[in-house]
């Protein structure tokens, strides 16, 4: 008898219009788990069909870093492939490969060495070291997995709030929440004072070890220091433009945990999309303006109330999005994790007490996991901040130009530079503290002017930490009016930063589910039920039995689908076809043709989720599997058991 189908756990117990987060008829609420997973069977057969693995094993493995087997590897590789047509291709973006390894002085100045840290706190006892948010969040977790009818309502809600807090508080207010509740250890000890963690891997650039170098924690920086050359190559020096990068970034997890879900190497899949900060309209945005999304928004956050689901044009016309452009990316990303396969997506919005330095506003695409809503991706409008920061850092100008409609006049402050004595009172200094004079803002150049009409000396800071002073023979500053038929500005960015490891761990959680066996024997199949398009592999094909007649139409087939473009595997074991089923379904592989010795010319098609099977020409089988996995407006399974006929199997 036919194994019983069951539905992927993630919409085990939801209504069909769970499966479309944009469906207007959607649930008015979302679940809190998965529904009918079980981590521990998730976890074998992700291991034992080389899913994932822990690095280095034989060795005993190091926390935090994992090797990806054969069929992720072709998911990440599928995954690259929709990301660049869905982004790179749709808004022509200019893609760059960038190193891994950066000097110390980029990281100084873009905040990383002084602001990219963790909270951080130790055993006293055997010296463990913990990432006290996320120790916090699992104290509180087993304190109202403790709670009784008898147990104060006002501390429950006192619980999942602190729960749900600790993740955006200052280090100070998490060391209170340790005094307030005398917090310990795992194991019961005392815990040392909260401190900062930086979370940059150090290194040193050349074999003196004088330079310093870090390896990079995202991809933003250099995109954006190749911003001029970008620029200059992109359409006449036309903004708005993105530039775009994938590559591995690396950060020094202190408690490394939840499988691929919270790393030390990854990969990300970054956009740094440059535009007016006066002007931060997007020319496609009414595309976008009528997707619905489940968004939990700063002030929800802060009172306790649960995400609810709006269109994005709503949440920009209110400013719950900061602008435009910020809720296009928003609403792109929400279309290309549904087109991949993720079935339950929210978006929350950081609070005030969490954002990046950087940021002005941000979102995190969050993916319900067996271990909660895990932040996938991240979309912030980073505003102007790091080309100026790197403008400043580097003496380099990093602007863009905006030409007038129609010339201005305007008050101007001239800076006049003496030229001569420039060069000879700082020789090979000059080029730098000519440039630092020339990027002092016009309220740093009107004090500077003071000083020196005064009589004092002023001073300007290089790049290197030196600071230089000026005299009047150097430089005056002198407003007068100017006739502009333009201006430079420095652009702000809007970044969307995907997290591919956690991304693709998700889908598998929520694509993960049990097939039972309704022959007697409770036989348990487990299903990956990935969608074509990012299925590791999209067929399989078997022949019904060993027999040498049925080795050259197998393989055949094989090269038919391979000259396709479709990636196939081939199981010509002695195994019987059910067992051979049983095998690519835990492969997530969406279709099976199986040879025979029927005189028709026909082969059998099954669909992996419902295990129906129709019976195709061979002549056929090829275009329709391609319809099938077809990126845009794939061919329905529905569509396929309506045009051929069903073939009933005992398998």
């Amino acid at each position: 008898m036919a194994a019983a189908a069951v539905p992927p756990a993630a919409i085990a117990t939801s209504t069909a219009s769970h499966r479309d987060p944009t469906s207007p008829n959607a649930a008015t609420t979302q679940p809190s788990k998965l529904a009918n997973f079980t981590r521990a069977e998730f976890e074998d057969t992700c291991l034992r069909r080389f899913f994932f693995g822990l690095a280095f094993d034989p060795y005993g493995g190091t926390a935090g870093l994992w090797d990806l087997g054969p069929p992720m590897c072709a998911m990440k590789a599928n995954f690259l492939s929709l990301w660049r047509q869905h982004f790179v291709l749709e808004e022509n973006m200019c893609e760059v490969d960038c190193t891994c390894i950066t000097p110390e002085e980029v990281f100084i100045h873009s905040g990383h060495v002084e602001r990219f840290n963790d909270v951080m706190t130790r055993d006293t006892a055997t010296g463990e070291c913990f990432r006290l948010d996320k120790h916090l969040e699992d104290y509180f977790e087993k304190k109202l997995g403790t709670a009784t009818a008898t147990t104060p309502a006002t501390d429950v809600a006192n619980w999942e709030k602190l729960k749900n807090d600790v993740g955006s508080m200052t280090l100070e207010s998490l060391q209170q929440v340790v005094d307030q509740f005398k917090v310990l250890s795992p194991k019961g000890n005392p815990l040392s004072a909260a401190f900062p963690f930086n979370l940059m891997f150090k290194s040193m650039i050349g074999p003196e070890g004088t330079k310093v170098g870090y390896m990079r924690p995202e991809l933003a920086q250099g995109i954006i220091l190749n911003f001029k050359r970008l620029l200059d190559s992109n359409n006449a020096s036309r903004l708005p433009f993105a530039g775009a990068c994938v590559g591995q970034a690396f950060r020094n997890e202190i408690a490394p945990r939840a499988s691929l879900l919270r790393v030390r190497e990854f990969t990300l899949a970054e956009i740094e999309h440059f535009l007016n900060p006066a002007d931060k309209r997007h020319q496609k945005f009414s595309r976008v303006a009528d997707v619905r999304i489940w968004a939990w928004n700063m002030d929800q956050q802060e009172v306790g109330a649960d995400a609810t689901m709006h269109t994005i044009g709503e949440l920009v016309a209110s400013k719950t999005i900061d602008n435009e452009t910020l809720g296009y990316f928003i609403g792109r990303a929400c279309l290309f994790l549904q087109k991949i396969g993720v079935r339950f997506l929210r978006f929350r919005q950081h609070r005030r007490t969490e954002k990046a330095h950087y940021a002005q506003d941000c979102w995190d695409a969050e993916i319900l996991t067996s271990y909660g809503w895990v932040e996938c991706v991240g979309i912030a409008d980073r505003s102007a901040y790091d080309l100026t920061a790197h403008s400043r850092g580097s003496g380099k100008e990093l602007s863009a130009r905006e030409e007038f409609d129609t010339p201005i006049v305007v008050r101007v402050l001239d800076r006049k530079i003496n030229k001569g004595v420039m060069g000879k009172a700082y020789g090979k200094d000059t080029g730098a503290i000519t440039a630092a004079i020339m990027n002092l803002s016009d309220a740093e150049a009107k004090a500077m002017e003071a000083t020196l009409a005064s009589g004092a000396k002023g001073s300007v800071t290089l790049p290197d930490g030196r600071k230089i002073d000026i005299t009047r023979e150097v430089v005056s500053f002198v407003e007068k009016d100017e006739r502009q038929t333009g201006r430079n500005f420095t652009p702000a960015v809007v970044e969307p930063s995907f997290g591919i490891g956690r991304i693709l761990y998700s889908v598998l959680e929520q694509a993960y589910w049990v097939r039972r066996d309704e022959s007697g024997k409770n036989e348990k199949r487990a299903v990956f039920s990935f969608l074509p398009v990012l299925a590791p592999q999209k067929v399989a094909i078997f022949p019904l039995m060993m027999k040498p007649e049925l080795e050259a139409p197998v393989g055949v087939l094989r090269d038919e689908f391979v000259r396709a473009g479709i990636s196939c595997r081939v199981d010509d074991s002695g195994a019987a076809i059910g067992k051979k089923y049983a095998r690519v379904d835990e492969l997530g592989i969406p279709f099976a043709v199986t040879v025979d010795y029927e005189a028709d010319g026909t082969v059998t098609l099954r669909e992996r989720d419902s295990s129906k099977q129709v019976r195709v020409p061979k002549t056929e089988v090829v275009g329709v599997v391609v319809q099938l996995c077809a990126t845009i407006e794939p061919r329905t399974w529905d569509s396929v058991i309506a045009a051929f006929p069903e073939h009933k199997s005992s398998a």
